[in-house]
């Protein structure tokens, strides 16, 4: 896979420097390093995690199986994490992680394997609905929803996978596949990650405080395996919304650093791989008539969002996988995105093309010039 994770990828590098070692952290003189991602996150749970802000967390206080690095040269590339190797099978379907002997909890307990097994098995259950379940869908028994995992002792992890993955490695050093530790969660229930005291991690960093809507700070992780190689001792995530706030937190020195700094160069960007997307309640009219849908799908001008709302280099969606993702040969394939064509037009030239059809649809289904349409209620997310 070219660069499906691309985004997580980018963000560890991010806080390289703090987290990974390779020189001094990007820190002002009270050894902290003060960042801003978002607002309160919605969860810092691994499996219920599917936002930025949350996976930066994520990745600075647990750790999979396979993690990303910096290799010195701003690329990202994968390393063992807690595992310190694995095996595959000839046939790709048999993959035998062997945890590091040292490999510890921010509360001194050993990882064990039982602990990726209870996460990934709690990763899928309906009880957890979990956004990212699908994330391991190519391990055998998902669709029965038990995983075909074993652990024949504590720090071996066997995986058996229901057809060969060319990017297995890449979930292995996802955030949903993180560990998490059963005797926590099922004694706290949902409220194990807010409270430092119950909130037991493996990364190389621990949350040490939480004031809510103002920051959560971590601190160095002494029982982290290489907690030698993390140079900063604390990071602080400043929670704000407002844009405008967090850059003049950035210039008073405040925040060691931000996102939005591209259009003073301060800040360069580098491609990743995502898709916003608009997501319909099929269940309920109007948009449970799939031509609704399609109308709506039409109309919407994607490069007027990408070029006069976002402005970020953005590229308009002609289906639901971006570009730069490997067709199921693997690496060194063509792209996705090429072989499996566009579902429809994004060129500028055909926008209105797109509108009629869309006029059409509506007249299909019972609403021409969407007349007798009803009012729809749109949630999305602030900035």
């Amino acid at each position: 896979m070219k660069k499906l994770f691309a985004l997580i990828m980018t963000l560890c590098l991010v806080l390289s420097l703090a987290a990974c070692g390779g020189g001094e952290a990007p820190a002002g003189g009270d050894g902290v390093v003060d960042v801003c991602f978002a607002s309160e996150p919605a969860t810092i749970d691994p499996a219920l995690n599917s936002a930025v802000d949350g996976a930066v967390m994520l990745q600075h206080s647990f750790e999979g199986l396979v993690k990303w690095v910096n290799d010195g040269e701003g690329n990202a590339v994968l390393a063992p994490g807690m595992a310190e190797s694995w095996d595959v099978s000839d046939d790709g379907l048999t993959w035998t992680f062997h945890i590091r002997e040292n490999a510890t909890w921010s509360d001194g307990e050993p990882v064990k394997s039982t602990d990726f097994e209870y996460a990934w098995n709690r990763l899928i259950s309906p009880e957890t609905a979990a956004d990212y379940a699908y994330m391991v869908d190519m391990v055998a028994g998902y669709d029965e929803g038990k995983l075909q995992i074993a652990c024949p002792d504590e720090k071996t992890f066997v995986v058996t996978l229901g057809a060969a993955c060319p990017f297995f490695e890449e979930i292995c050093a996802f955030p949903a596949t993180f560990p998490v530790r059963q005797d926590v969660i099922e004694e706290h229930g949902d409220q194990w990650t807010f409270d430092p005291a119950t909130y037991v991690s493996n990364g190389p960093f621990k949350m040490t405080e939480w004031e809510h809507n103002s920051y959560i700070m971590y601190e160095k992780n002494e029982n982290y395996y290489d907690a030698e190689a993390v140079t900063a001792t604390k990071i602080k995530f400043h929670l704000m919304e407002d844009a405008n706030a967090m850059y003049a937190a950035y210039k008073s020195g405040e925040l060691d650093y931000i996102q939005a700094l591209i259009e003073s160069g301060e800040m360069t960007i580098d491609d990743y791989v995502g898709t916003y997307y608009v997501v319909f309640q099929t269940q309920k009219a109007p948009f449970n008539d799939p031509r609704v849908r399609e109308a709506f799908n039409l109309v919407i001008d994607r490069n007027f969002v990408v070029e006069q709302i976002t402005g970020r280099g953005e590229v308009a969606a002609s289906g639901f996988v971006p570009a730069g993702v490997y067709d199921f040969a693997g690496a060194g394939s063509d792209d996705f995105r090429t072989v499996g064509g566009d579902y429809y037009s994004v060129a500028a030239e055909d926008y209105e093309a797109n509108c009629e059809k869309a006029r059409e649809l509506l007249a299909d289904a019972g609403f021409p010039n969407g007349e007798g349409f009803p009012v729809v209620e749109y949630l999305y997310n602030t900035s």
